[in-house]
């Protein structure tokens, strides 16, 4: 029998109790744990002191309301993972970053890079973010370096405005008298 599709959320600052945990109609818990303390989960990433289940993913508000923290088993965890996976994993490439430093590795057999084991879904993001922002930077320092010196475009903007000017009217002669 197949297994129905979970969301798994841990309760990282507290026991789940009433009240610290979202419990609506639409989408209630299908399974609450509580731990006997707070003990280590998702492979040593973070601290817990229970676990909560749903059905359907919760939203970003509800995560920050009940201050909850979606496992990296969930599917759209996963999902946003890999991808996050991608950008650090060239990156740290780029960078020749050792071995022992990394957040991920290379899967040749699917010719893609993994997330290891150690790496919390909020490390992964925060380096993610980080390559992001370098990367926007160095293309806006690219874009800077290739523009032509203040001189130049100003000398191309008046070509420019001087083509595009309308023709000048034709210089009007003194009246022909001849016809009256």
């Amino acid at each position: 029998m197949e297994k129905a599709q979970e969301y798994k959320y841990y309760s990282t600052q507290r026991p789940v109790d009433i009240g610290t945990f979202p419990n609506g109609k639409e989408n209630p818990p299908i399974r609450i744990e509580n731990y006997e303390g707070r003990i280590w989960v998702e492979h040593d990433t973070r601290l817990a002191w229970g676990e909560l289940a749903y059905a359907q993913p919760l939203t970003e508000k509800e995560l920050y309301n009940y201050e909850l923290k979606p496992s990296r088993d969930n599917p759209d965890m996963r999902r946003l993972m890999d991808t996050q996976a991608q950008v650090v994993g060239k990156w740290e490439d780029e960078g020749r970053v050792p071995d022992g430093k990394r957040l991920t590795w290379f899967y040749p057999d699917f010719g893609c890079y993994v997330v290891k084991e150690f790496v919390s879904p909020e490390r992964l993001a925060e380096c993610a973010r980080g390559v992001e922002l370098q990367q926007e930077a160095a293309g806006r320092k690219r874009a800077r370096q290739e523009k032509p010196p203040i001189a130049a475009q100003l000398r191309e903007a008046g070509k420019l405005a001087g083509e595009r000017q309308a023709p000048s009217a034709p210089k009007r002669n003194a009246p022909d008298r001849g016809d009256r």
